[in-house]
C-alpha cells in the first residue's frame, strides 16, 4: 500500500515537472478555437450521450432523491473539492485563501457532520472553486486553446492539464477501490449536471449552440483567472457570471469544478 502511495505521488510530480518544463514553449495560440472542426465533431457526440444517457439519469436523480438528500450529497462533495482549493491556493501563493478554504474545510468536516451541512456557508464564509488550471494560468499560462473533450465537454489545453494534475489533488482518486472512486465521480457529475436542467432552453435556442457554450466556457474561466468580463471580447454580448457557469459546466465543463453557485 505504501509502495503504490508513493508511485502515485511520483506520478503526480513526474505530470508537475512535465508541465512546468513545457512553459517555454507554451506560445500565443492563433486562434481561440483552432480546433474547431474537430470540436464540433467531440460536441455532437456529447450532445448525443447527453440526450440519452446523462439527461435521462440526471432527470430520474432530481425526481427520486428527496432535495435535502441531493444538497447533503452536494455538500460533501463540496467539501471534498476544498483539499485541491487549499493546495491550489497555495501553489498560487495565495496563503489567505488557503487559510479561508481550511477553515471551511474545517468548520464543516466538524459543525456540518462530516461535510453533510454546509455549516461554513452559514457562518458567510463564500464558497470558493480552484483547480490547476487557474494555477498554471497565475504562473502565466494564460492563454490556450479551446478544446472539447469526450463526455467532459469543453476545456482547454491548459485546463485539460489542470484536470489531470487537480485529479491527483483529490483524496478519493486514492481510494483503493475502484468502483468506490468511480461511484464518486459519477455522484460528482451528476450534482455538477443537475443545475444545467434549468439552462437547457438557453442552450437549445441559441443560433450555433456549439459557438455559445464555447465562448460563456472562456468568458467563465476568465473571469475566475481574473474577475474581469470580456464577454464583448469575445463577441458574445453579456453573460452574467453565474449563467456562464451553468452553461459551462457539468458535461460542458470540468467535473472537478464546484457547481455554480
Amino acid at each position: 500500500m505504501l509502495k503504490k502511495s508513493i508511485l502515485r505521488w511520483v506520478q503526480f510530480f513526474t505530470l508537475f515537472t512535465a508541465v512546468i518544463s513545457l512553459f517555454g514553449c507554451v506560445g500565443q495560440p492563433k486562434s481561440v478555437d483552432p480546433m474547431e472542426a474537430w470540436n464540433r465533431g467531440v460536441f455532437g457526440f456529447n450532445k448525443k450521450a447527453d440526450r440519452y444517457v446523462i439527461n435521462p439519469v440526471t432527470r430520474a436523480y432530481e425526481a427520486l432523491i428527496p432535495k435535502p438528500v441531493q444538497l447533503m450529497v452536494s455538500n460533501v462533495l463540496q467539501t471534498i473539492l476544498e483539499i485541491p482549493n487549499i493546495g491550489n491556493d497555495i501553489l498560487q501563493g495565495n496563503l489567505s485563501y488557503a487559510r479561508h478554504d481550511a477553515a471551511r474545510f474545517i468548520l464543516n468536516v466538524t459543525w456540518g457532520f462530516g461535510g453533510l451541512f454546509d455549516a461554513a456557508g452559514r457562518a458567510k464564509m463564500e464558497k470558493r472553486t480552484q483547480d490547476f488550471g487557474l494555477t498554471l494560468a497565475k504562473w502565466g499560462y494564460t492563454e490556450a486553446s479551446y478544446v472539447v473533450l469526450p463526455i467532459l465537454g469543453p476545456s482547454t489545453v491548459r485546463d485539460t492539464v489542470g484536470l489531470g494534475v487537480t485529479y491527483f489533488m483529490w483524496p478519493p482518486s486514492y481510494l483503493k477501490s475502484t468502483s468506490a472512486r468511480n461511484a464518486i465521480l459519477v455522484a460528482k457529475y451528476i450534482d455538477i449536471r443537475v443545475p444545467l436542467l434549468k439552462v437547457e432552453p438557453a442552450r437549445e435556442e441559441a443560433l450555433d449552440e456549439y459557438a455559445f457554450v464555447r465562448d460563456a466556457y472562456l468568458q467563465h474561466r476568465h473571469y475566475k483567472m481574473s474577475g474581469e468580463n470580456i464577454s464583448t471580447a469575445i463577441g458574445t454580448g453579456a453573460f452574467p457570471d453565474t449563467t456562464a457557469n451553468e452553461i459551462s459546466t457539468g458535461t460542458s465543463g470540468p467535473i472537478l469544478e464546484g457547481p455554480p453557485p
